[in-house]
Formats: structure tokens, sequence, C-alpha cells
């Protein structure tokens, strides 16, 4: 497994306090390098710039350097921060997920800063900020490879995702907590893309305090069933550890015994899969999964520090029926 990072993902810098900040790549540097990690450093590309003006506007490109050109930290809006080495990290973040594609193997993107909110022009869909993220990383390399499909297990929907694919017969997944409950407020079962598009977006909005065994059934029952009729050639995850019970900003119940059958699951498809980071704000999360990743892809085997989780009775009976209806809206597309 190729895991890349370079010390130009920590020049992203963002005010003192924020939860999105250089430190959470030590931790999970230092997780990947517990499980024996082979670190590879991104390449410069010359088609970068091609290929994020294919996902996002130019004027919002445009503004995004001027920005960085400042020489000084600047707000983007209320969640969202800008420093002279945020272009270059989030270039080099693309300049990974290329490579990493090309190479067919499996890989991880200690990267940042996040890009799964990052749409078009910004802010995507309804939401109020853009939430940390600058350029969405795992859009563009959706737009970039053949047959690539992104699933993302961030606790957040990942609107910026969505809306550049939207009309694009590219398949999205995404798992996340109920958009009733948390930022960005999208991701309901009935946004199922538009025109070509049409179908392949998968929203399975999941309610507080789902657990492991919730999770298991999120991904039994819709998504991989979806994902082996799709019949992907590569796979991109937008992984952010902030499911966990444990993490600071949201309130859903995995554990990492969740994520590990997660893991599991999306490499038994047997298709290069390049893991990305997305969130994640619990340091020791963030270490301890990156390690236990890393295992699990090269095949060492690893037990988490933790027992396994339930959901409660609301939260098992509220998926059941967020389930129903995910079925009965892409029955129309998928066998489910």
């Amino acid at each position: 497994m190729r895991v890349y990072y370079d010390e130009v993902f920590k020049g992203h810098e963002t005010v003192q306090g924020h939860p999105e900040n250089p430190r959470r790549l030590d931790y999970a540097v230092e997780g990947a390098k517990e499980a024996g990690a082979r670190f590879v450093a991104p390449r410069a590309r010359n088609d970068v710039i091609q290929l994020l003006e294919a996902a996002h506007r130019r004027e919002y490109i445009k503004y995004v350097e001027d920005l960085c050109n400042l020489g000084s930290l600047t707000e983007l809006d209320g969640d969202t921060w800008i420093s002279p080495g945020t272009c270059r990290a989030a270039l080099t973040a693309i300049s990974a997920i290329l490579d990493a594609l090309d190479s067919r193997e499996h890989s991880y993107i200690l990267a940042r800063p996040p890009g799964h909110h990052a749409g078009k022009s910004g802010r995507a869909l309804t939401a109020p900020t853009q939430g940390f993220c600058i350029f969405n990383t795992a859009a563009i390399g959706a737009l970039y490879g053949d047959g690539v499909a992104v699933v993302d297990i961030d606790v957040h929907h990942g609107n910026g995702t969505q809306e550049i694919l939207y009309d694009k017969d590219v398949l999205y997944i995404s798992t996340h907590q109920d958009p009733l409950t948390l930022y960005p407020g999208t991701g309901f079962p009935d946004e199922v893309g538009i025109g070509r598009g049409e179908g392949y977006n998968v929203n399975i909005p999941m309610p507080p305090g789902t657990g492991d065994d919730g999770f298991k059934r999120v991904l039994d029952e819709v998504v991989m069933p979806v994902l082996k009729q799709y019949g992907p050639k590569a796979l991109i995850v937008s992984l952010g550890w902030d499911a966990h019970r444990e993490d600071p900003l949201a309130n859903m119940g995995l554990t990492l015994n969740g994520y590990r059958y997660a893991i599991k699951s999306l490499l038994g498809l047997n298709v290069p899969t390049v893991f990305l980071l997305e969130g994640g704000y619990n340091f020791q999360i963030l270490r301890e999964g990156s390690k236990m990743l890393v295992m699990e892809v090269e095949g060492l085997g690893y037990s988490p520090p933790e027992e396994r989780s339930s959901s409660d009775h609301r939260a098992w009976s509220k998926l059941s029926n967020t389930l129903a209806e995910v079925k009965a809206v892409h029955s129309r597309y998928w066998r489910l």
C-alpha cells in the first residue's frame, strides 16, 4: 500500500483552536508508520490545473489563488481559512490522487485541506460554509479516472462531491449523519442525480447514535450491492474518521470495528482503492484508524482496542425506516 504524504500539507494553516489543523496529520502519519507503511511523496504534475477546472469554475479558482497570494491568514467563511501555503497544499493533494489512480495500487492519501464540501464555486448546494474545504480532491479524481466510483464515509454529507458529479454517470455513495441534525443539511435519499447522473447519486443518512451494527446494515443492504452492480474499475473512498463515537464534531456511535468492516468490505471489490483523508478530529482515532487501515490493506490483521457498538432502539428503528426509503427510491436503478 502506498501512503502519500508531504510536509507541504501542513502548510495549510487555520486559526488557533480550529479543529482542522496541521496536528491532525502528525497523528495520522504516526499511526501509518506504526503499521510499517510505505510512504510516497506526491510529484508535481502538469495536468492539475486543467483537471481542477473540470470540477470548479475558473472564477472560484482565481479567487482562492488571490487569497493565497495575500501573504496572511485569511477567512474564506466562518469555518474555512486560507493561508499562504493553502494553494500549494491543495494542488499537491490533487497530484497525489492522480498519481494514486495511475499507480493502480491501494493508496492512503494523508493530505489537507479536505475537499468533499467544496462545490463548483465553493459553497455547495445550501450549505452555509465550505466546511474547512478548498478544492474537491475526490471529485477531481473521479473525473480523471475511468470507471471510478466514490464512496464517502465521512460523518458529514459530501455536498460538494454530489454537486460536481450530480449530472454525470459516475457513482457517488454517501453515508452520513442525518442532515436534519448536522451540517451541511443535505444528502437525503431522494437526491438521486439528474440527466445522465440520475440514479448514480446514493445518499444514506443515518440517525445520531447509529452503532457498528447499523453501519453494517447500511453496507450490506445498500452500499455493497450497488457497488457490485456498478462494477467500478477503481474506487475513491472519502474517509472521514468523524463518525467515530469519540469525535467531538458529530453524534454517531461507530467504533473502529465499524470502520474495519467497511474497509474490508470495500477491499473485497478487488479493485485499486484510494483512501483519501477527509474529516476526523479526535487525534487518537486518527492515529489508531490510520494504523488499522494500513494493516488491513497489507493483510496483517488488526484487532480494534474497543468493543463493537450497538445502536439504541430509537436509532435502529429510524435507520430501518431510512433504509426502506433508500431501497424504494433506488430500486428504480439498482437491484436492492
